[in-house]
């Protein structure tokens, strides 16, 4: 069953690769001083390429939550990351552009952690910890998902705080589709509702910012940062709240920690190279 979860978060995967180089141009061609608001996502929603985007994003969310009733956050986390190599698949095969060494090291480094995180995760499991415990590492992501987008409206718009914002808040959300995915699980119908709309409010936070930070930096630059939040940080949640029953050894947490910093590594490394550069600017 992980592998068949595995199998659903890598489609998820590619269609919010798509999304991402369908919505970066247009984001960036939109006027600064609408960054960080509303009407921003109103201009784009008139740009039949971007609601493209938008609507591969919305196919990707009820993947991402199926593949959780499957496979354990640990493995679909890193399976999300692999988009990188999505990127670099188009660069290589659709626009017959030539692929560096970097990009190269990136993708065997995303292969590898996804690999070691497969190989070390356990199969899925459902706990029932204290509401307490599961509030936690919600309130904090969430508050600082909230202090770097009001932060990053201030005055000039700042990118690299608005994707810092959106990284928060996309994990928030990743995190609640655990919550809702294992509510689902048990028949609780009333707790997947309040969940999934928990994620469409982070979700829909994560977007303005992320499209905002888009507005004044390349994609290059904002999916990296975003990247190196939303990968680890719903983990490590989970970790924290103790949603997922976990019997490891040292060895098993050694390798899916060098797992999880291994495609966030590698991620940042693709997402930086030339080559992903002109597949998220066309």
């Amino acid at each position: 069953m992980t592998a068949l979860g595995a199998a659903i978060a890598f489609t998820a995967a590619l269609v919010n690769a798509i999304a991402l180089v369908l919505q970066a141009a247009e984001a960036r061609d939109s006027p600064r001083e609408e960054s960080g608001r509303v009407r921003l996502l109103w201009r784009l929603a008139h740009r039949p390429r971007w609601l493209l985007g938008t609507l591969l994003l919305i196919i990707g969310w009820p993947l991402q939550v199926v593949a959780l009733l499957f496979a354990p956050l640990t493995v679909v986390q890193p399976m999300l990351a692999s988009f990188q190599l999505i990127l670099l698949a188009l660069v290589r095969f659709q626009l017959h552009a030539r692929v560096g060494r970097s990009a190269l090291l990136g993708a065997l480094a995303i292969t590898m952690g996804v690999v070691l995180v497969l190989l070390a995760a356990q199969h899925r499991t459902v706990a029932h910890p204290a509401g307490w415990r599961v509030a936690i590492p919600l309130v904090l992501i969430g508050i600082a998902a909230l202090v770097a987008y009001a932060d990053g409206r201030r005055g000039t718009p700042r990118g690299l705080v608005l994707a810092a914002g959106a990284g928060f808040a996309y994990a928030w959300a990743d995190f609640a589709n655990k919550l809702a995915s294992n509510a689902m699980a048990t028949g609780n119908a009333v707790a997947a509702v309040i969940w999934l709309i928990g994620v469409l409010v982070f979700g829909a936070l994560a977007f303005l910012q992320e499209n905002s930070a888009l507005q004044c930096r390349s994609p290059v630059i904002v999916a990296p940062v975003i990247g190196a939040l939303q990968e680890p940080l719903p983990v490590l949640m989970a970790l924290a709240a103790g949603v997922e029953a976990w019997n490891l050894t040292i060895l098993r947490v050694a390798a899916i920690a060098a797992g999880l910093a291994l495609t966030a590594a590698g991620a940042a490394t693709v997402a930086h190279s030339p080559a992903v550069a002109r597949a998220s600017t066309r």
